[in-house]
């Protein structure tokens, strides 16, 4: 079964959390700003090989341009020769709301990797990532899943996954290397990921973090992992 297909057919896949330590205050409704919003595509890419895909934007309150915040955008390439192969990891930023945005840099800190599996040299890419602002800790976080490749740069099954994350670096602008989540049974979780998933911040700080999987016995779809990890940079 697929990936698309598992999730179509899961009724749940998953659920753990990370758990930082920090105070926060909310934000009420009532001391909202007036607002607009508008269309604008920050940048185009598509060579008829390649293109970007997975752009998500995360938000640093307060370090952007006189006080304003910074909006953090990510995203892959995808090479079109075949199915989900995503070589290379990009970032850029605006500090004005948009007005203007740096140009696309390749993140060294989320590209691929290469690891033994299997006794094979083969690529894992990161995957489905999205940044999102993290009140407790003042952080901006990032989470995801890694895809395994063949030593060709090609989709098989099964094939290892795992709940991937790393953190922005507001100082210079990138983001740490990214790190796999460890997982209680990594025979049962041997294909599981937080891919495009949204999460769910709790006022103590402690992180929901949905994950689906793909469970080594067919005939259990979907099933609920409650487990606490502390994270630290």
């Amino acid at each position: 079964m697929n990936r698309r297909n598992f999730v179509k057919k899961s009724v749940l896949g998953g659920m753990t959390f990370f758990e930082i330590p920090l105070t926060s205050k909310k934000t009420h409704r009532k001391n909202s700003q007036p607002y607009e919003l508008s269309l604008d595509s920050p940048i185009r890419y598509f060579d008829g090989e390649n293109c970007f895909v997975h752009p998500r934007a995360g938000i640093v309150p307060g370090v952007g341009k006189g006080g304003l915040p910074r909006v953090v955008m990510t995203m892959t390439t995808q090479d079109l020769s075949g199915s989900d192969v995503f070589r290379t990891a990009y970032r850029m930023q605006t500090d004005n709301l948009g007005k203007s945005w740096t140009n696309p840099t390749e993140s060294a800190s989320l590209a691929a990797r290469h690891e033994i599996i299997d006794g094979e040299r083969r690529p894992v890419a990161l995957s489905d990532f999205c940044p999102d602002w993290h009140r407790h800790s003042k952080t901006l976080l990032g989470t995801g899943h890694t895809v395994a490749y063949t030593p060709e740069w090609e989709v098989t099954n099964p094939r290892p996954r795992h709940t991937s994350y790393s953190f922005y670096k507001p100082c210079d602008g990138t983001w740490s290397e990214w790190q796999k989540l460890e997982m209680p049974d990594d025979k049962k979780f041997h294909n599981c990921g937080a891919g495009s998933v949204q999460r769910y911040d709790k006022a103590d700080g402690t992180i929901l973090l949905p994950v689906y999987f793909n469970p080594p016995n067919p005939e259990i779809l979907a099933m609920l992992l409650l487990s606490g990890v502390r994270l630290t940079e």
